[in-house]
Formats: structure tokens, C-alpha cells, sequence
């Protein structure tokens, strides 16, 4: 999303020393950690925290700014009580799942039961900063703020809470707190394999920079002024993603529509209906001792022009499965012959990547599925109960021949000149919709040859099939163009806020 990447860029720009002008006339940050030090120089636990190997520095920060550790600005950082939500307590227990957007959800923080002796411990007060160590919300702050004094608050032990000096600007720290400084180092530190968590010890030894506190309040004003301004547009943003992501689509699924029915271009009368792909004989023979490719008018799924035919896409294609392919038949070694699998055509192109798979010598039997340049490959398969990929098919336009792993299927078309129309049916929201419903199975939807081969496929004579061709291929070309002028506007809206 453009709004969270230009926050993450502006506050890398702010931890960094660009989003402000310095002051010369403020105080060193020296001067304030050496005020920090002075009170804390004659605790051990703070040894460890005052020196900086500068190795460990991330990046040069102005002269008047210093690069400090967390522990060094906390006067304590303490995990939360280990104790129960109860319906009913002497307190009332701040949970992760309370925190939501930058905020506590007071409603919904129920009560728990703890030591009065110990209440006092892990009180929670207006503008601490707390913090998630474990799980999948680790590393997620939030600022104490409008804090109910209805009941003593404490927090749980899933929390931790930095109480840090007030030398400091709470706001600067909770602003470090979404960087991407914090969030790398966060990420280095973090332990734990089954269920990442974060220690007191990795938030203590983060480094930060440290800024004059007159330039924390400059630096934490820019930020509030800028972010609101983003969180204006951010509605604009979602709205003309939607349009982006919605409208595109369903208008490219239109035109398709439109293409297949024969609503998208006139109809020529001087079009030939011998001009018409006639199958041929021996594919048809063949096929159809194995499909049932008699055409039964009752059966057509909508009407087209008197000019076209119903004819089934046994008719029109030679098939071959893929090969069953042993792991260790295969390798990453991209010398080899590349082994073309479903993912391989989720664009509906086929697009050879780093998952890729190869087979350096193939075998008689891998060679029976080599595919070519012009060869329909087509889904069978989908994971879970997601139809989606069930029929995606993608053209194979590679110079160099590749084979084709299960579960995707190779057609070969009885003739290059129907190759691009027959594309676009097989990519219709018509045939999708009617190939998804086909598919069965439990974990893993599956499509058998015969849902393909026995699908009605409307067919136009040649020359309306290519005119039929050149103008889906404009209108995709449009349809695209909306999409750059979606940019276009976010781009504007952001130059409009930042200039």
C-alpha cells in the first residue's frame, strides 16, 4: 500500500536527522544523556548499556544527535503480571488482543484477580508505552491514553512496559517504536522457532538515535502533521485500489463475456461459414472414442450469431497429461529442462521462476510431455476449496522446449489460426465458471479430461474470430491504461500533500 510505504520512507527520513531542520541553539544530546548516565552511572545493570561499538551503527545521524541503547533511557522494563482474565477482580488485566490500531479497546479489557501488594507493581499510567513480546502480534506498541479510573489497570505478562525516562518524549520513542529501525533490529533479535517472542534483553540493548528533546518535539510535530495527512488520503487510496482491483477486472471479464456471445463486434456477411475450423476427421475419430463429443442443441449453454457453431474443445484439441516427476528426478540446476507446474501459469502466461524445477536427462517417458512453443497448458487442480486456478490456461511462448508436470494439462490446437481466440474463451469468466463447478474433491479440487474435452465452445468463422481478436486486445490495452491513471491519481494525491 503507497500510504504505509510512504510512512515507513518518512520515518526513516525522521530517525535519520532529514525531516527537520536542525537548531543550533539546542542543547546537545550528549548533554541529556550525560544527565541520563550521572543518575544511573552507580547501577550495574546500566553498565553494559552506556558504550556503543561503532561497528554496531547503523548509519550517521547529525552532530548534535547520539545513538543510545533502549535500556539506557528506562528506568525499568518489566514484563506483566502472570494472571487470568476473571469476570469479576480488584483489577483490570490490558490483554494483546485489547490493543487494536495504535489504541487500547477499554470495553473489551476484562477483570483479574492479583495481590493487592502487588497491584501497585504493574499499574499501568496515562502515556506508558506497552509492548507485545510474543506471538504474532510481537513487537506491537501502544501509548497508554485515556486511561479509565474507574479501576486500578494493570498489564498482562504477554506485555512488556518500558517506563521510560521523562527526560525523553514518550511520542519520539512510540514513533521509533513503528520504524523501520526498530522493526529490523526486532526482527534480528527476535527468538523462538515454534512462536517468535522478544526478550527484555533484546529491547534493552536496540539501539536508537537520540535527538536534542527540543528537536524530539519538532521531529514528533512533523510526523503528526504529515500522518494525518496520509490518513486523509488513505480512504482515497483504498477507493481507487477497489476501482484498481474491482473495476479492471470485472471489465476485462466483460469484454470477454461480450467477445464470446458475439455482442463484441458486428457480424460480416460476407464472413463464409466454410471459413468455419472443421475438426478433423482423424482427431475427431479418435477423441471421440475416448469423450462424448456429440453436440446436443438442448445442452448449448447460451445463443450465438447464425454464423457461428457449437463445437466441443475435443474437437479442436490434441491433449497430452503431464509426468509424475520423483523429487529426486529433479533439481534447481537451471541448466537443465524446466518443469512446468500450475504455478508456473497463475498469470495465464507462462512464467519460468526461482521455484522452478529441472530435469538435467530426461527419459523416454518425461519426453512424452514435452510441451512447445504455441501448446495450451491448462490447470487441473486446485489447492483447498479454491476453484480459482481450475482451468487457467496459459500459451507457451518459449523458444526452447520444456515438459510438463502432473496435474497441468498440454493442448495442442488442431490449427495456429484459432490459437488466440481459443485462448480468450478458455480464459472467460464462462469457461472458468463452468470448469470450477465441474471439479470435485475435498482438500484439492480436480478437474478430469473429460470436464475439458466435452466444454462447449462457441466458434466464430476465421475472419470474425480474428476481428473479434484485434478489438479484445484494444479494450485489454484500455483496460490497463485505467489502471496507470489509478497510479496516477494516487501519485497526484501524494504530491499534493508533500510539496
Amino acid at each position: 500500500m503507497i500510504v504505509e510505504e510512504l510512512k515507513k520512507s518518512i520515518l526513516d527520513s525522521a530517525f535519520s536527522g532529514k525531516l527537520t531542520f536542525q537548531n543550533e541553539k539546542d542543547l546537545s544530546a550528549e548533554l541529556l544523556v550525560e544527565e541520563i548516565v550521572k543518575d544511573k552511572i552507580n547501577d550495574k545493570k546500566y553498565f553494559n548499556l552506556i558504550k556503543i561499538k561503532k561497528s554496531d551503527i547503523p548509519f550517521s545521524i547529525p552532530n548534535s544527535w547520539k545513538w543510545v541503547k533502549w535500556g539506557l533511557l528506562s528506568n525499568s522494563i518489566q514484563y506483566g503480571v502472570n494472571t487470568g482474565a476473571k469476570n469479576k477482580g480488584n483489577a483490570k488485566l490490558v490483554r494483546i488482543s485489547d490493543i487494536q490500531d495504535n489504541n487500547i479497546l477499554w470495553d473489551t479489557v476484562p477483570y483479574c484477580n492479583i495481590k493487592e501488594k502487588e497491584i501497585q507493581q504493574y499499574l499501568i499510567s496515562e502515556n506508558d508505552i506497552l509492548f507485545a513480546r510474543t506471538g504474532g502480534t510481537v513487537g506491537k506498541s501502544v501509548i497508554v491514553k485515556n486511561l479509565p479510573n474507574d479501576i486500578p489497570y494493570v498489564f498482562a505478562g504477554y506485555l512488556i512496559r518500558s517506563n521510560y525516562d521523562k527526560r525523553v518524549n514518550y511520542k519520539y520513542l512510540k514513533y521509533f517504536m513503528e520504524s523501520p529501525l526498530y522493526w529490523k533490529q526486532l526482527k534480528k533479535g527476535t527468538i523462538g522457532s515454534a512462536q517468535p517472542n522478544c526478550n527484555g534483553k533484546i529491547l534493552s540493548n536496540m539501539l536508537l538515535p537520540l535527538p536534542p528533546l527540543e528537536e524530539q518535539q519538532r521531529i514528533v510535530d512533523k510526523l503528526e502533521l504529515l500522518f494525518s495527512k496520509l490518513d486523509e488520503i488513505k480512504p482515497i487510496e483504498n477507493e481507487l485500489n477497489k476501482i484498481k482491483n474491482n473495476f479492471s477486472n470485472e471489465l476485462r471479464h466483460s469484454i470477454l463475456e461480450y467477445a464470446i456471445h458475439g455482442k463484441l463486434s458486428k457480424q460480416c456477411y460476407i464472413d463464409k461459414s466454410e471459413n468455419l475450423i472443421i475438426p478433423d476427421f482423424k482427431l475427431y475419430e479418435s477423441n471421440s472414442k475416448k469423450f462424448n463429443l456429440n453436440l446436443v442443441e438442448s445442452e448449448f449453454p447460451f445463443s450465438i450469431p447464425n454464423s457461428w457453431k457449437w463445437v466441443k474443445l475435443g474437437m479442436l484439441f490434441n491433449y497430452q497429461n503431464g509426468y509424475s516427476y520423483k523429487p529426486s528426478e529433479t533439481s534447481k540446476n537451471e541448466n537443465g529442462i524446466p518443469i512446468i507446474k500450475s504455478q508456473n501459469i497463475m498469470k495465464k502466461i507462462v512464467e519460468i521462476n526461482s521455484k522452478t524445477s529441472y530435469v538435467s536427462n530426461p527419459n523416454d517417458q518425461m519426453l512424452k510431455s514435452k510441451i512447445i512453443k504455441g501448446d495450451f497448458l491448462m490447470c487441473l487442480s486446485s489447492q483447498s476449496d479454491n476453484p480459482e486456478p481450475l482451468g487457467k490456461t496459459a500459451i507457451y511462448d518459449k523458444d526452447n522446449y520444456a515438459l510438463l508436470n502432473q496435474r497441468v494439462l498440454k493442448l495442442t490446437p488442431i490449427s495456429n489460426n484459432i490459437s488466440k481466440y481459443l485462448y480468450y474463451v478458455m480464459n472467460s469468466f464462462y469457461f472458468h465458471n463452468t470448469v470450477s463447478h465441474k471439479g470435485g474433491g475435498s482438500a484439492q479440487s480436480n478437474l478430469k479430461l473429460n470436464h475439458v474435452m466435452e466444454m462447449y465452445i462457441p466458434l466464430p468463422p476465421l475472419e470474425e474470430q480474428q476481428r473479434i481478436v484485434d478489438k479484445i486486445e484494444v479494450l485489454l490495452s484500455l483496460c490497463d491504461d485505467i489502471e496507470k491513471i489509478v497510479e496516477g491519481k494516487l501519485n497526484e494525491q501524494e504530491n499534493r500533500i508533500f510539496n
